[in-house]
């Protein structure tokens, strides 16, 4: 993860007797790769052991956990308004699965009320973004204040909810393993290089720790395999009252983030942000732009052959497209080219600064298109590029 950070009461010695107010707490190791990477301890009241029920739980959402790929395969590139996706709720109801592959996932959130229960994720870590809207993230680690423009990182199978202050409409990207700051930005010992677009501070751990005393049944749902799992127990089974470590839930805002920039155009790879096995993850926020004398700062046509691109646009004037509103995701699957609109490529000569926010990933394995995003599929999309077409 990022580095040692410690919160409410722990041990002087790792697994030895730990007491707290006169009661003998239960050592909790939560690892991962076995035992042999980054790990957190966390000291509960009693060991999360104590189920009373577990059965499968079926839900009305058809677009989460479980998800269709598409049957049609025509190579192309396509515009999903998510702005017409109109489900929203707590997180599991509004939550839709859009463009999917082996190693991650591409999905929204249309968050409008609190959940309920906590959920687990033990398929895969989960970073949310949030472009508008405010709440409480609450974790069995603690809990986060979240805000716009921040992004939301549940490290796989740690229990959370969201508490819902206003609406959110978020994009929400799965990464299987190795999700995280990518390794070109840390040094051998774990630190953030100088040169990284952003450092420790800028990663907010949880602030405060849960309270949960009460004696009442409580479930949590675990989702494994695309299956949902309820799982009761005879109370909230994660009353912690300290843990430490490297593995932890932490917010980034996007406003801290540093961008990069040149006296000609350069690769999307100056934004990364973060990373997973076989994708990486790309900030395109308000920054300076190419400064040569004859500089074009707008993205050249290209044929990136072996990966495919799906961008999230958040707000302002994106330099390479016309008619795509806020929230939209466009992908540009790998086998074709793809670039800017033509009158965009020549229209962004002698600008100085851009003020466009959007969040790309690029996978290097094939993303599926799930019949959720058909749903909301721009038809014509593909043909916009014509230099005559007027959105």
């Amino acid at each position: 993860m990022i580095d040692y950070r410690k919160l409410g009461f722990v041990s002087t010695k790792q697994h030895t007797i730990c007491e707290y107010e006169g009661k003998m707490l239960a050592e909790h190791v939560i690892t991962r790769d076995g035992f042999n990477e980054q790990y957190s301890i966390l000291y509960q009241k009693r060991a999360p052991t104590h189920e009373i029920k577990v059965e499968l739980l079926q839900h009305d959402n058809p677009f989460f956990p479980s998800f269709h790929k598409t049957n049609t395969h025509e190579l192309k590139r396509r515009h999903f308004q998510t702005p017409i996706y109109k489900k929203e709720g707590s997180m599991l109801e509004s939550r839709a699965t859009l463009l999917i592959n082996d190693n991650c996932s591409i999905g929204i959130v249309n968050l409008s009320k609190s959940d309920e229960n906590f959920f687990s994720n033990a398929d895969a870590d989960e970073i949310f973004f949030v472009p508008e809207g405010s709440g409480i993230l609450q974790t069995i680690m603690g809990e986060i204040d979240y805000k716009k423009g921040d992004y939301l990182f549940i490290p796989k199978a740690i229990p959370y909810r969201f508490i819902c202050h206003s609406k959110s409409n978020m994009l929400v990207v799965e990464g299987k393993s190795k999700f995280g700051i990518p390794a070109e930005f840390k040094q051998p010992s774990g630190q953030i290089k100088l040169d990284a677009p952003y450092n420790h501070r800028d990663f907010k751990s949880p602030t405060r720790l849960l309270n949960f005393e009460d004696n009442e049944n409580y479930c949590v749902i675990v989702k494994k395999d695309h299956n949902l799992t309820i799982h009761e127990y005879t109370d909230f089974p994660y009353k912690v009252v300290g843990w430490d470590g490297w593995y932890w839930p932490f917010s980034f805002s996007i406003y801290d983030y540093q961008p990069k920039t040149s006296s000609v155009h350069l690769p999307p790879t100056i934004h990364n942000v973060f990373s997973g096995n076989k994708f990486y993850m790309m900030n395109f926020v308000p920054r300076m732009l190419d400064y040569h004398p004859k500089a074009v700062p707008c993205p050249w046509p290209h044929s990136s052959v072996d990966c495919d691109e799906a961008i999230f646009y958040v707000s302002g004037d994106f330099t390479s497209r016309k008619g795509i509103s806020n929230y939209s995701i466009s992908f540009h699957p790998a086998g074709i080219p793809h670039g800017p609109h033509p009158e965009r490529y020549e229209q962004s000569i002698g600008a100085k600064y851009t003020q466009e926010l959007a969040i790309m990933v690029d996978t290097f394995e094939p993303l599926f298109v799930t019949e959720a995003a058909m749903v909301l599929e721009d038809r014509k999309y593909h043909f916009t590029w014509d230099s005559h077409d007027h959105l």
